[in-house]
């Protein structure tokens, strides 16, 4: 059993000012900026009850079986910016000026999951065989009574709200003066990202003007899969075929009730030959399926909120991969793969600042890489483990025509790391220490809704120190990110940059028994 009560706040992001393509500074504001506000909240309470069960009926037949049962609870107010600076009365951004909006949400849901799979072993002339035939089902229930209500968009003359600015019109709305600036008032107080600027003095908003009750909804999955796993002299051949059956009901145990189904057959097919006793190449493929309800019900806060997931096309995916696995002068593993993962149907933000919430769907992207991983022993005080990662991937279909053949976003071409460690076991008077050293390289990315700017590549270097005075006990210091390099991990724009964890320590007991 779990049971979680989290009291904290969301982070959405460092914002940043002077959104000038080939000119904008990401050291323009402190890595620690958050633009929520001191009454900000986010409280979850989670309950999940877990079981197992497992059988050996004799040497050749077991069955395992596995149920989870959650309850979820959701209370969310925030502060968070609409992707967007506010506009001038020329409708230009003030790079300054971060646009707002206010969110209250509460929901709640429930989740069943049961496993159940049956293995047998057996043999047949000079063949092994494993097969397994087994059961997996679903059920999560987003339960009514849930709502997010918002604040945002701009406030007109006669007293109403609007969603965007409309320069056409632009003798309707209240204005404000901001900085010598003429700007459209907006509903949400703006977030000033000039260094000492006040921020959140006095009313915050003037009026909750997005009242949506969030729809209740069932998404349940059953599948039924089999797989056979058969080894002949150097072969060892993998093969696998998933029958899933998916139904989301919509404004479930309401009068509004609306169902759909979907349902899809799935394979796999991996062969391994083994060239040696110690070096086996590889391939593999396999493919994938999933509608879009996770990201639809689970998250209203980039849904529409009241839709049905059915108006987006299922998420499907195909994986080709190819290796070698060695083992080198009996202490060094060396894994080397290259491989190409097709999606289609990917949901993403649109990225429209009066509609902060809406998503499109992309057509298709295409990844294609190489790995590289070794790890162990140069001498037997003295491991090492390292891995380089290298990925070209390309957007392949898009309704932006001008984003396809593009670099998919938030994807660094080139990724670097090593860790050491070195026991002194052979000095008598540091047998029991150890130190540990490490680094890590991630190239550039670019940005999910804009390509004006770019990630810059970055290294942090990470040490550690280790006692241990018996088998059975360790400690071990860890400090991360020595020299406290600022970089970021991700983006989503000017006003959603998200940095990575500056210089910090980690102290770890170890007790075994």
């Amino acid at each position: 059993m779990i049971f979680n009560d989290l009291h904290g706040n969301l982070d959405r992001g460092q914002p940043i000012f002077g959104a000038v393509a080939g000119k904008t500074d990401l050291y323009s504001t402190p890595w620690s900026l958050n633009l929520g506000a001191p009454d900000d909240f986010f409280k979850t309470r989670e309950l999940i009850i877990m079981g197992t069960v497992a059988h050996h009926f004799n040497q050749s037949i077991s069955f395992n079986a596995s149920y989870m049962k959650q309850y979820w609870r959701e209370n969310l107010q925030e502060h968070r910016t609409t992707n967007s600076f506010v506009p001038d009365m020329d409708n230009k951004p003030v790079s300054s000026l971060a646009m707002m909006q206010f969110v209250q949400r509460k929901q709640n849901w429930a989740t069943d999951n049961i496993n159940a799979y049956f293995n047998f072993k057996f043999k047949t002339g000079s063949f092994l065989h494993q097969a397994l035939i087994g059961y997996d089902n679903q059920i999560w229930e987003k339960r009514k009574g849930g709502q997010q209500n918002a604040a945002r968009g701009f406030l007109l003359k006669n007293g109403s709200i609007v969603s965007s600015y409309n320069p056409l019109k632009a003798s309707e709305y209240q204005t404000v003066n901001y900085n010598g600036t003429i700007i459209p008032k907006p509903n949400v107080t703006p977030f000033d990202l000039n260094p000492g600027a006040a921020n959140y003095q006095g009313a915050d908003f003037n009026t909750l003007n997005i009242i949506t009750p969030l729809t209740s909804a069932l998404t349940t999955t059953h599948a039924a899969y089999f797989q056979h796993l058969f080894t002949w002299r150097k072969f060892t051949i993998l093969s696998g075929i998933r029958q899933e059956w998916f139904q989301d009901i919509t404004n479930f145990k309401e009068t509004n009730e609306t169902s759909f189904n979907n349902n899809k057959l799935l394979y796999r097919f991996g062969i391994t030959y083994r060239l040696t006793d110690n070096i086996n190449v590889y391939g593999t493929y396999l493919t994938g399926y999933q509608p879009q309800s996770n990201t639809v019900t689970l998250m209203p806060n980039t849904s529409s909120l009241t839709g049905s997931a059915a108006r987006f096309k299922p998420l499907t995916s195909d994986l080709k991969e190819l290796g070698i696995k060695a083992q080198l002068f009996g202490r060094i593993s060396l894994n080397l793969a290259v491989y190409e993962i097709y999606q289609r149907n990917i949901l993403i933000n649109a990225n429209n600042p009066s509609e902060p919430d809406e998503l499109v769907q992309r057509g298709a992207d295409r990844s294609r890489g190489f790995e590289a991983e070794f790890s162990g022993h140069i001498l037997p005080q003295w491991h090492i483990y390292g891995g380089y990662s290298y990925i070209d991937a390309k957007i392949l279909d898009d309704t932006n025509s001008d984003l396809v053949g593009k670099r998919k976003e938030n994807t660094s071409k080139n990724s670097v790391n090593i860790w050491t460690r070195y026991n002194f076991s052979t000095i008598e008077f540091l047998k029991d220490f150890g130190i540990g050293a490490g680094m890590l390289y991630q190239s550039s990315k670019v940005p999910w809704f804009t390509r004006s700017f770019e990630l810059p590549a970055y290294t942090t270097i990470d040490a550690a120190l280790y006692y241990t005075p018996k088998k059975t006990v360790q400690l071990s210091f860890n400090l991360n990110n020595i020299t406290n390099k600022v970089y970021w991990i991700g983006a989503q724009n000017y006003l959603r940059l998200f940095p990575g964890t500056p210089r910090n320590y980690l102290l770890t007991a170890t007790y075994k028994f």
